[in-house]
């Protein structure tokens, strides 16, 4: 039995001040601006607006034009420029990927900044330009949509590592998989920035099962290349964030059941043995919201997850050999079955399924060893 809760609540003032010290579990946008000769904006002012929860997100372009915004969770945003003697540019649908960065260039056009140019073109980081990590990132939203099978993956509940063979440089059709050759299970689990590795055998393995499925956002597999931060790794690095919350009350309920009624019978002895897995919960989020007193709408958020995990199960059934009453009392006869055998070396003939007494062993005027079969 299994019992998993994750709880989020991203107050102003908690994150502030773990802010400095959890960046791993973050995003980032770079790019450059450019006026319509190619020629680079300077000062220009950028803003990443987080499509589900309104977050904003603030930086400006230097003096060759360039600009990063890091620390962005991982989702959607709308990128909007604006620079005086331009017309403002909206980027929307860019979607920032976990511990990646997306590159999204922009060329400004002659105008009043009361007037825009909207691109809507989805833009998702699918070579990766700007190192060379070897990674994989799977969504929430893909995990919850292909079928995970109740007792598969790390521990006999619903699990992510479910998918990490998948990833470049990753051997092995389970969640202990071999990374880049080295043993199995060699990896670190980061949970929100922070390391959630198991301690339990080494400082280099991991049985850590990490959050329910329910609450996850979005998983990276890193593989190799990754960045200096992440020391102390000797195989894969697993990195992933959980829900926190939007600007809309979004709730669920869930049950993933197997029962051996639903099975076939064991060939042989025709016996279904008990199996009998039950996973199931519920997750609810939102904005923090006090009538009369406080909105926290684009400002604060709170996510819960509720997981269980029964497992029953009874292996009723197992076929063995066992000695017949004529064996147990040293009449080995109905072994033998008639045939008469030739070894093809020495050209000797014997009694197929015999037993030969090792006390006979000799030597005979050919040279060769031989025995006598017992009685």
């Amino acid at each position: 039995m299994q019992l998993v809760r994750a709880v989020r609540l991203p107050l102003c003032l908690v994150f502030c001040s773990l802010a400095g010290f959890a960046q791993s579990d973050k995003g980032s946008i770079t790019g450059s601006v450019a006026d319509p000769a190619a020629a680079a904006v300077a000062g220009a002012k950028i803003e990443a607006r987080n499509l589900n929860n309104g977050a904003v997100f603030r930086a400006a372009s230097t003096n060759s034009g360039s600009f990063t915004i890091g620390s962005l969770p991982s989702g959607k945003y709308t990128l909007v420029v604006t620079s005086p003697g331009f017309r403002t540019a909206k980027q929307n649908n860019v979607q920032v990927l976990l511990d990646q960065t997306v590159k999204v260039d922009i060329a400004l056009q002659l105008g009043a900044t009361s007037e825009s140019v909207t691109v809507t073109a989805d833009i998702t980081p699918v070579i990766n330009s700007e190192n060379a990590e070897q990674s994989m990132n799977v969504s929430g939203d893909k995990i919850n949509a292909l079928p995970l099978a109740v007792g598969g993956g790390n521990g006999a509940i619903r699990s992510w590592l479910g998918f990490i063979y998948l990833a470049p440089g990753v051997s092995g059709t389970d969640s202990g998989a071999p990374v880049n050759g080295l043993p199995a299970n060699n990896f670190k689990i980061y949970l929100e920035g922070q390391d959630s590795t198991s301690n339990n055998d080494t400082a280099w393995t991991s049985s850590q099962a990490g959050a329910s499925v329910e609450s996850i956002v979005e998983f990276a597999v890193q593989t190799s290349n990754f960045s200096a931060e992440y020391g102390q790794v000797a195989g894969g690095l697993y990195n992933f964030t959980t829900k926190s919350g939007t600007n809309k009350y979004h709730g669920s309920a869930y049950e993933y059941w197997a029962n051996e009624a639903l099975y076939a019978h064991r060939p042989f002895n025709h016996i279904r043995d008990r199996d009998r897995k039950n996973d199931y919960g519920f997750s609810i989020g939102g904005p923090v919201y006090i009538p009369k007193i406080y909105n926290g709408r684009n400002h604060t958020f709170f996510f819960f997850n509720v997981e269980r995990f029964d497992n029953s199960q009874r292996n009723s059934s197992s076929i063995s050999t066992v000695p017949t009453a004529a064996y147990r009392t040293g009449d080995f006869s109905a072994a033998l079955t008639g045939r008469v055998l030739t070894d093809p070396t020495s050209g000797l003939t014997f009694p197929e399924n015999a037993i030969s007494d090792p006390n006979t062993t000799r030597t005979d005027s050919a040279g060769r060893s031989i025995r006598d079969a017992f009685p």
